[in-house]
């Protein structure tokens, strides 16, 4: 592959108009740090492997049988640069690390009635859980760890 056609594919995903705008990105930089979100888009996302399906969650699967097991199935996220592992649903997951051999998007699974589509987690953001006393949650602090009990006052008997 030609050094131009990996520049075209870095501007395709990144969503960039010049080389010059990308390497002044923060994605070029996270790209940098994350060799996963460098490989998937400059080599898997070559037509390496044949593509298997796609989640609700708008995540693709591929397959490449020629591959070493173990590197044969990969998932390329919606979202390159802001990807999250928690938005993989469970029969992807299966699917993904060789526990169930059957393609998710051909096999119709009874769901339970307590089952939710699998979601992004709030982890890391602004609207995870910010216990008491913590940075980010502005309320005052109440540090009392213990509050006696009061009995109820009693009303005009009858």
């Amino acid at each position: 592959m030609s050094p131009s056609g990996y520049f075209s594919r870095l501007l395709e995903a990144s969503g960039k108009k010049s080389v010059a705008s990308f390497f002044a990105s923060w994605e070029f930089g996270k790209m940098l740090v994350d060799g996963n979100l460098a490989h998937n888009v400059l080599v898997r996302a070559t037509g390496a492997g044949r593509l298997v399906g796609t989640d609700y969650n708008g995540n693709r699967y591929y397959e490449n049988e020629a591959a070493p097991y173990g590197r044969r199935r990969w998932i390329v996220y919606k979202d390159k640069f802001e990807y999250n592992p928690t938005t993989i649903p469970p029969e992807w997951h299966g699917w993904l690390n060789y526990i169930n051999d059957y393609n998710p998007t051909n096999t119709q699974f009874k769901k339970p009635i307590y089952q939710i589509e699998a979601s992004m987690s709030k982890t890391g953001t602004q609207a995870c859980y910010n216990p008491k006393g913590s940075w980010f949650n502005a309320k005052p602090r109440n540090w009392r760890k213990y509050e006696s009990w009061v009995p109820p006052t009693a009303g005009k008997s009858a």
